[in-house]
């Protein structure tokens, strides 16, 4: 059975809701392993979730992004009530079409303006993070109530907004436990999470199987790839391929992307070598100025994110350490810098891939674009 290796031997554990009544719980695998689903949908690129299609439902696996030996969490999507088959099942049900929902990430803001659902946003936690003008005016007018803090939410203030349920970005210490207590269903969309690009916005796939818009957000998707492996085949047969380096202090650590990360993914597709793309790992590695300095002091370009109200200037990266200065990038002024207090890099990057590495592409390889006008990142100036 095609889904089997999703289902066999998992035993879950998942919270009251519409499709609970107390009865004896039944595992999603004894209910799931004797169907062969009409359809089934693995992601390509990203890690975190599939779907399985039996019929007018769809059941949607979500994997525990901190604890991969974990059986993760099952929903059931449909559009009438929850089946009666189902009502004593350790699963949660949700009905489309889906008119009240709870966004806790800016990222979530822009799936849904993708695919057209933004009306049906309730609440949001974090506002101020969040750029998309239709959802401030809504704020202002109290039209989409507002939460308070992701990791500390106004339970009262979402029970009286009733969403169906809640997309959260998961962390690691489980920080939902309040909501889930109060009964709230809370779904976890882990797609910072994933260390491809074009992974990451594959979770608009997840996204909008809430939503019933899978055939707009695959369009979607399928031109993202599109554009994203255009550039790369570009920039792939280059003989020329510049250095490059990333990151800056923090508290005295300089935390560098490991080789099999999201930034260094970026660096190999758009023609850059990275010097530790070898070194194995997904997530940073701690080092010192010294060690740093001694691996990345030649590169032709550093590649750096900032969060600077107003212009950020290689005079400000200088105030910022008198070190930097002795970086033969910054000496060239080859300095790539995405402000994400206005760039929305954080914000509308990981829908917009395609343009993140297009952008690195350009200031690697300029006559290759010529007349680009990066969207992301500029060189920093005096």
């Amino acid at each position: 059975m095609v889904l089997k290796h999703c289902l066999s031997g998992l035993v879950l554990i998942v919270l009251l809701s519409s499709c609970h009544t107390g009865t004896q719980q039944n595992t999603v695998s004894s209910l799931f392993e004797d169907q062969e689903p009409d359809s089934l949908y693995i992601p390509a690129y990203a890690k975190g979730f599939s779907i399985a299609y039996y019929g007018d439902l769809k059941l949607i696996h979500v994997e525990d992004p901190w604890n991969s030996d974990a059986e993760g969490k099952y929903i059931l999507v449909g559009a009438e009530e929850c089946p009666a088959k189902y009502k004593s099942a350790e699963i949660d049900y949700v009905r489309y079409p889906v008119r009240n929902w709870s966004a806790f990430s800016s990222t979530q803001i822009e799936f849904a303006a993708k695919i057209g659902v933004l009306e049906t946003l309730g609440s949001v936690a974090e506002p101020r993070y969040i750029s998309n003008s239709f959802v401030q005016e809504r704020v202002r007018e109290g039209k989409i109530r507002n939460v308070g803090m992701a990791a500390s939410a106004d339970v009262e203030v979402l029970l009286d907004s009733s969403p169906q349920f809640i997309f959260v970005s998961p962390f690691k210490d489980n920080r939902y436990g309040p909501l889930i207590d109060a009964g709230l269903l809370v779904i976890n969309d882990a797609g910072y999470l994933e260390v491809s690009p074009l992974g990451r916005a594959e979770w608009l796939i997840f996204f909008s199987a809430f939503f019933n818009k899978e055939d707009e957000a695959l369009a979607i998707f399928n031109n993202i790839k599109k554009r994203y492996r255009a550039v790369k085949e570009i920039v792939k047969e280059t003989i020329e391929r510049p250095s490059v380096m990333t990151g800056s202090l923090f508290n005295d650590v300089w935390y560098m992307p490991a080789g099999d990360s999201f930034m260094a993914t970026l660096f190999e597709d758009a023609g850059a070598d990275y010097s530790y793309s070898k070194r194995s790992g997904t997530g940073s590695l701690a080092l010192d100025f010294e060690t740093v300095f001694n691996d990345f002091h030649s590169s032709d370009f550093w590649v750096l994110t900032v969060n600077h109200s107003g212009r950020f200037t290689l005079s400000d990266l200088a105030r910022m350490d008198e070190r930097y200065t002795g970086f033969e990038a910054f000496k060239q002024e080859n300095v790539l810098v995405t402000n994400t207090n206005y760039s929305g890099f954080y914000e509308k990057g990981i829908i917009e891939p395609d343009v993140i590495l297009k952008d690195l592409a350009f200031y690697f390889h300029p006559d290759y674009f010529p007349g680009y006008e990066p969207a992301y990142f500029h060189l920093l100036k005096e």
